[in-house]
């Protein structure tokens, strides 16, 4: 799997502040868990089914300034096992459902919720895996929005931050980035939009654009 957008917005857009534990569920090559180890002191474990993914994520763990505090987990996130607790989970969890296919099925699988992360069992591995004060954040398609937190609040998160994310000014909204929180209390909602392409030929970016992911890409 190439990095994506997907992957690089939600890197940058998480909050870490005071996580000293953070689990990457469908880690890939590991690019989200190297980001939030750059933008935090803490340890992270990030875990995939797939052996070739944990292969490409040990080598990039491995070649990284901050591999102490990195590790590789070869697990189905609902089979993965712990006594420990998190402060924050992360995940870029595969968003087509039914049947898929193209001319790559480590691709397929890897994108498909059916096979691998069901929301239900995503939710269910946040509530066994989280701190009493953890965080959930993730990044899904636009239209998904709903049927998630739907699920979600059924199991007593509660809908924290959302940006939409556009690609240009005056599209749908393409993904949403999201972050949960585990309490029953009434919380105020932090909502906001960021649009990525500034023109309409994807060579200009917007200034909240840059200023978001610019510590993670040499072009900015």
């Amino acid at each position: 799997m190439k990095v994506g957008t997907d992957g690089v917005l939600l890197g940058a857009w998480t909050t870490t502040d005071n996580a000293s534990r953070i689990i990457d569920i469908g880690t890939g090559t590991g690019l989200i868990a190297l980001m939030l180890t750059q933008r935090s002191n803490a340890i992270i474990v990030g875990v995939d089914v797939e052996e070739n993914a944990c292969n490409q994520a040990t080598i990039n763990f491995n070649a990284s300034p901050w591999k102490e505090r990195l590790n590789i987990v070869h697990s189905k996130i609902q089979d993965y096992q712990t006594d420990e607790k998190f402060d924050l989970i992360v995940s870029n969890p595969p968003y087509f459902t039914g049947y898929y296919s193209s001319d790559d099925l480590s691709r397929d699988i890897a994108r498909s919720a059916d096979m691998l992360l069901p929301y239900e069992d995503l939710i269910t591995a946040a509530n066994r895996l989280l701190k009493e004060e953890g965080r959930l954040s993730l990044i899904l398609p636009a239209d998904q929005q709903e049927k998630f937190v739907t699920i979600a609040l059924e199991n007593g998160f509660s809908l924290s931050r959302c940006t939409k994310v556009r690609t240009k000014t005056g599209k749908e909204p393409k993904r949403v980035l999201l972050e949960f929180v585990y309490t029953e209390n009434k919380i105020e909602l932090q909502s906001s939009e960021l649009v990525i392409q500034a023109d309409d030929n994807g060579r200009v970016y917007t200034p909240e654009y840059i200023n978001l992911i610019k510590d993670f890409y040499l072009a900015f």
